[in-house]
């Protein structure tokens, strides 16, 4: 069998440390029934796993969460909760084992999840078989609908949101976590423009390489392939330089434009239509999510009574449509009271409207 690959640096002892935890994983998870698979995703699956290097000469450390899959009917919160205490206590990083149905993943349709899972993983337990027998079309970056290079974005736009205000001095968050947040919107950006060209792939070396050849790009491209060099470099060489909410303030805002005029170029080619501001995009009146089911829209809303955040209902459309909107406004500087009537709480502003917009997203990722 051949060696496995974490990270890109040669580094015997932390390779050691996590061989020696798969392999007590994979004993543990025989312990499960009904296991299809229990794979490792993420960096450290792909290959690409960061490396931090103290400045003060110590041992270098593992940077990234683990991230695991199990495919398997849920086991016991028991034992998900040692698998995860064991790792984290031997590696010193954050341990996250997502229970995912056979089934569902059988069925499922083309996504750049699926994809990056698919195209390059660890099996750490069960039936290589099944894991190859899966739809071909879920490992095919071809597949990938533009809609997931949006996705992405509004992903880490969510992100961006609070490190804003970090940088303003409004909310504390944890050393070291908005430049990791930063560094991550750096490969976000031209990533989402290679899905939305159908040119993505589940390396980020590659897709470096692929980006100086790209003629339909979004506006101030030359900035989106500097930076994603530099997220590269982070990802695999994660370094804290402890820097200030001032420190950063500027950086954000760069990105924080850059994300408004990427969104917006690609929203433009997946909907057909020239959206050049964060206003106009939230007064488009056609569908944003024209592929989904009017009746599963509404059958969503009606489960979503139930919860203390709710949209507004979204006649025919998916309901996600008014937290896009309602992010690329809270984005704008000058937006927050549309953003704050289209997620229907036109009194809150400020950290408590971003912070409800971020709670509304989480019912639909």
């Amino acid at each position: 069998m051949n060696a496995r690959v974490f990270f890109p640096s040669k580094e015997p002892q932390l390779h050691c440390k996590l061989e020696t935890y798969l392999g007590w994983l994979e004993n543990q998870a025989a312990q499960i029934p009904g296991l299809k698979a229990l794979v490792l995703a993420g960096g450290y699956g792909r290959g690409e796993g960061g490396i931090f290097f103290p400045p003060d000469g110590s041992e270098p450390t593992l940077y990234n969460d683990l991230e695991f899959y199990l495919f398997a009917p849920r086991p016991p919160e028991a034992l998900l909760l040692s698998l995860v205490h064991e790792g984290e206590n031997r590696l010193g990083i954050e341990i996250e084992i997502k229970v995912m149905s056979a089934d569902a993943f059988e069925t499922a349709s083309p996504s750049m999840f699926y994809y990056d899972l698919l195209s390059r993983h660890i099996l750490v337990a069960g039936d290589r078989a099944w894991l190859d027998s899966l739809p071909k079309t879920l490992s095919d970056a071809s597949a990938i609908p533009v809609v997931e290079g949006s996705r992405l974005l509004v992903n880490r736009g969510m992100s961006l949101l609070r490190c804003r205000r970090w940088a303003a001095g409004e909310i504390e968050l944890p050393a070291g976590f908005c430049e990791r947040i930063a560094s991550k919107l750096k490969l976000a950006l031209a990533d989402a423009t290679l899905c939305a060209v159908g040119k993505y792939h589940w390396s980020c070396v590659e897709r470096d390489r692929r980006l100086p050849d790209q003629k339909d790009v979004p506006p101030d491209w030359e900035a989106l392939m500097a930076w994603h060099a530099e997220g590269v470099a982070f990802k695999f060489h994660p370094t804290s330089s402890g820097l200030t909410p001032a420190d950063l303030a500027e950086p954000l805002n760069l990105l924080r434009k850059a994300w408004i005029s990427t969104f917006l170029w690609i929203e433009s080619r997946r909907l057909g239509h020239q959206l050049s501001d964060p206003s106009g995009y939230a007064r488009f009146s056609q569908k944003i999510f024209p592929m989904e089911s009017p009746l599963k829209n509404l059958i969503r809303q009606l489960r979503d009574l139930r919860r203390p955040a709710h949209l507004p209902f979204c006649w025919g459309d998916h309901p996600r449509s008014r937290i896009w909107k309602a992010l690329c406004l809270l984005l704008d500087d000058s937006a927050e009271p549309q953003a704050a009537a289209i997620l229907g709480v036109p009194a809150l502003r400020g950290t408590k409207l971003e912070e409800h917009c971020r709670t509304l997203w989480k019912n639909y990722p």
